[in-house]
């Protein structure tokens, strides 16, 4: 005889559609079953893999157009020093090293001017942040700590007050029942004898 479940699985189930029901001959005739590989799960989508691709593809181009910008850049410098090795006037590679010289300049004076925004953009957050963290988390904290505390001289003052007598009075009501079944035990083989 099978013991009855002591909870209904049928209401424990999302999608009832799912659950079957099963009698105490069905589980008995059941063949075990042996657990079965997990399937392997695709780890990410078609949409993250054509990301992935256009993400390398846009990065080897990048990077074969520095190679290419380097590259150009030796030979325009080796043209422009062989130039004013030789007296000549200006020469188109030396014109194209100064413009990108000067282009140079301009960007890393502008990307200095960018980092010095974002600094002050970065100051101002973490100010924000310490004003939140004094005004906001350290009221919630005390609040926090001041219930606990309150918990706690609770929780000691019903168990001084109400779980300590309550339990003496069992142990004390236990043993006199125990004495009062002794006592009429006593009684009962007596009479028996």
């Amino acid at each position: 005889m099978r013991a009855q479940p002591f909870v209904n699985l049928n209401i424990l189930c999302y999608n009832s559609a799912n659950m079957k029901s099963i009698s105490d001959e069905d589980l008995r005739n059941e063949a075990p079953v042996s657990p079965q590989p997990a399937e392997p799960v695709d780890a990410e989508s078609p949409a993250e893999r054509r990301a992935r691709r256009w993400f390398i593809g846009g990065a080897v181009l990048v990077g074969l157009l520095l190679v290419g910008l380097v590259v150009l850049m030796v030979f325009l410098s080796i043209d422009a020093y062989q130039a004013a090795q030789a007296g000549r006037p200006p020469s188109p590679g030396s014109v194209v090293v100064g413009l990108l010289r000067d282009t140079a300049i301009v960007f890393v004076a502008f990307e200095s001017l960018l980092i010095g925004i974002l600094m002050i953009v970065l100051v101002i957050q973490v100010q924000s942040l310490i004003v939140l963290l004094r005004d906001e988390i350290r009221p919630m904290l005390e609040a926090a700590n001041e219930t606990m505390t309150t918990v706690r001289g609770t929780t000691q003052f019903v168990s001084h007050n109400v779980v300590s007598p309550v339990v003496r009075w069992s142990g004390y009501l236990a043993g006199v029942r125990r004495i009062i079944r002794e006592v009429s035990g006593l009684a009962k083989k007596d009479k028996q004898t």
